[in-house]
């Protein structure tokens, strides 16, 4: 009879709790759940540029005529001006553009013509990095939002301390830390990924970047040969 009351004192107090990172986040007041869900919500829209930007960059990447240069550089030989353009217009390609530029600029001095291709170049450019500059934001303001939930917790968590009836008991306190630590951890949680997306999304824009500067210098070459 006394070990089966034991057992039943013994058990509730030897559960074992459950880690839950999900229910750590919105243990919080009002206040922490709507920073929190702001973070969230900031992940996932970065996850969304991330993606969309990738797509794109990588298909404009993969557009690669490797007759282009050769087709151009044939028409140009035979005085075709006008079929060049022509041809660069029908393929739009951003390496077809720049080329295009080149192209409607012959016979001008060569400063005029490689302006024109570097000009066309920044516009091609300023496509791939369309909203990168809202993909850079986040892994600034993830964390700063993480650190004001942590500090709206720590402050409720001594509120509810300092109102406490009664002797003082250390779960009110713990369960206000590990709850604004929570905050910070998303905060950190969604900023890393979305500075490692902005740089590989830079990275691949830098690779586009080099592609254009080879393709300038070689038509440069095609237009200073000798006959």
């Amino acid at each position: 009879m006394f070990l089966q009351t034991a057992a039943q004192v013994v058990t509730p107090e030897t559960q074992e709790q459950v880690f839950s990172f999900w229910k750590i986040m919105f243990h919080g007041n009002v206040f922490a759940n709507i920073v929190m869900i702001t973070v969230l919500v900031l992940g996932i829209f970065s996850l969304y540029i991330f993606l969309e930007r990738l797509f794109y960059i990588n298909r404009m990447l993969k557009i690669n005529d490797a007759n282009l240069m050769n087709n151009i550089q044939d028409l140009l030989n035979q005085g075709r001006v006008e079929a060049a353009v022509d041809y660069c217009v029908r393929q739009n390609t951003p390496e077809a553009r720049i080329l295009e530029k080149g192209i409607t600029r012959i016979g001008r001095p060569i400063s005029d013509i490689v302006s024109a291709m570097e000009s066309q170049g920044q516009i091609e450019v300023s496509k791939l990095e369309k909203n990168l500059n809202l993909l850079a934001a986040v892994p600034s303001l993830a964390p700063m939002l993480g650190l004001l939930g942590t500090v709206i917790g720590l402050i409720m968590a001594f509120f509810s301390m300092s109102n406490a009836e009664g002797s003082f008991s250390p779960k009110i306190l713990s369960e206000g830390i590990y709850t604004a630590l929570g905050q910070t951890a998303t905060g950190l949680a969604v900023a890393i990924p979305a500075n490692f997306f902005y740089n590989l999304l830079l990275t691949r824009i830098d690779k586009f970047m080099l592609k254009v500067q080879h393709l300038s210098t070689d038509f440069l070459d095609i237009i200073n040969k000798p006959s």
